[in-house]
């Protein structure tokens, strides 16, 4: 797993070109996976947006809960604008009270974390009875047809044109974390052990990416 201050190093060189930046290399698709994300959690209840960077998920649809944003890079949240609803701290470590909230969502964040299953733990204390927690990411892709394809596009092609246009090499990293990370299958163990119920996985037709989410 990847160091909290190597995880900072990295996102704090693409502030401003990241939401843009996912958009262009999924070909737009991240905004249809985050959509389905919100879709899973409840409308009207209080929400934390883990690893909310700048605020993408909640300006998505006008969405009408209660978002509390919490990210470990400053120079993400500096750009959010969600003001004064926002904590800068990790996912592992949230200072936040017992049972505080109804829904717990993240977007392309496990694979970036210290612990998922710490992160797993610390959603089970923090979520209410009967809360959610979502996740969205990008896991290594098993379909071999896609896998072919997803392997050229996303670990040659990709990092090559976002060092272009970010002049940096950060896209280098963040994709060989997808190589290296765990599969859905995997995330769903682990949160079972910290203490969910009825863990699933919602995958996608577009190569990678799923959300696995389970309830308290």
């Amino acid at each position: 797993m990847p160091e909290v201050e190597k995880v900072k190093a990295v996102f704090k060189e693409i502030p401003s070109i990241y939401d843009r930046m996912n958009t262009y290399m999924s070909l737009g698709m991240d905004i249809f996976w985050r959509l389905n994300l919100l879709r899973l959690v409840p409308h009207d209840g209080k929400i934390l947006d883990v690893g909310t960077g700048t605020g993408k998920l909640e300006s998505l649809d006008g969405f009408k809960g209660n978002f509390i944003g919490l990210d470990v890079t400053k120079e993400m949240i500096a750009l959010n604008k969600n003001k004064g609803k926002l904590l800068l701290a990790s996912a592992t470590a949230m200072p936040i009270k017992n049972e505080s909230f109804d829904a717990i969502v993240s977007s392309f964040v496990l694979r970036n974390l210290p612990s998922t299953t710490e992160y797993f733990d610390e959603g089970i204390r923090v979520l209410k009875k009967g809360g959610i927690m979502a996740n969205l990411d990008a896991f290594p892709e098993k379909r071999r047809v896609l896998a072919q394809f997803f392997s050229l596009y996303f670990y040659k092609l990709l990092p090559r044109i976002a060092k272009v246009a970010s002049s940096s090499d950060s896209y280098t990293y963040l994709a060989s974390t997808v190589k290296n990370f765990k599969t859905p299958e995997k995330i769903v163990q682990e949160m079972e052990e910290a203490g969910f119920s009825e863990v699933a996985i919602k995958r996608f037709v577009s190569p990678s990416a799923a959300i696995v989410y389970g309830r308290k």
